[in-house]
């Protein structure tokens, strides 16, 4: 009896940690301005992470005053990592899917926080960083705000989209969240 009692009263707490987690995972990540975030698989080691950290911090676009020493931080629970960017720059997305590979990891999505101006062009909608070469396709046209509109937004990245991005060419996004931007 008094094993079954230990039981209950043990079990909630081992299992509560793990939903926490599991929870963490199902929730989009939320990047803050300047921030990409990287979700992969199999980041299991603060060890591990450190290699990748390191390949991830040669990347060109990164924003020295916004960063820490490697420019990278990474959440192993959650398997995301959080590069600090300058939107002056042109975003490498071939040079963080090749530094997750040569890490041994595999991108899932990234996760991007958007300042900008809304264009409209053949029908479809660009969203253009105030700050910097950078321009998104949007998948879907947004709703209340017009051409000429400063926005911002978070947006998501799926590698399946990444995979398929033709060099030159403007990447689509998928958008989480866009509004006016206050002027």
């Amino acid at each position: 009896m008094k094993k079954l009692i230990l039981l209950f009263v043990v079990l909630p707490l081992l299992t509560s940690p793990l939903a926490a987690v599991a929870d963490e995972l199902d929730t989009p990540a939320v990047p803050k301005p300047g921030e990409l975030i990287v979700e992969v698989n199999g980041v299991v080691c603060s060890i591990c992470a450190k290699g990748l950290k390191k390949n991830l911090a040669k990347l060109d676009f990164q924003s020295p005053v916004l960063s820490e020493k490697s420019g990278v931080k990474i959440d192993i629970r959650s398997g995301r990592l959080v590069m600090y960017r300058d939107p002056k720059k042109p975003i490498d997305f071939d040079g963080i899917r090749t530094a997750l590979k040569k890490g041994g990891y595999e991108l899932e999505k990234m996760y991007l926080h958007l300042a900008g101006s809304l264009e409209s062009v053949d029908g479809k909608w660009w969203l253009t960083e105030k700050a910097g070469p950078n321009k998104f396709g949007l998948a879907n046209a947004p709703n209340g705000l017009a051409k000429g509109n400063a926005v911002t937004a978070r947006v998501m990245i799926t590698a399946k989209t990444l995979a398929k991005a033709k060099p030159g060419t403007v990447l689509e996004v998928e958008v989480d969240e866009i509004t006016k931007a206050s002027e």
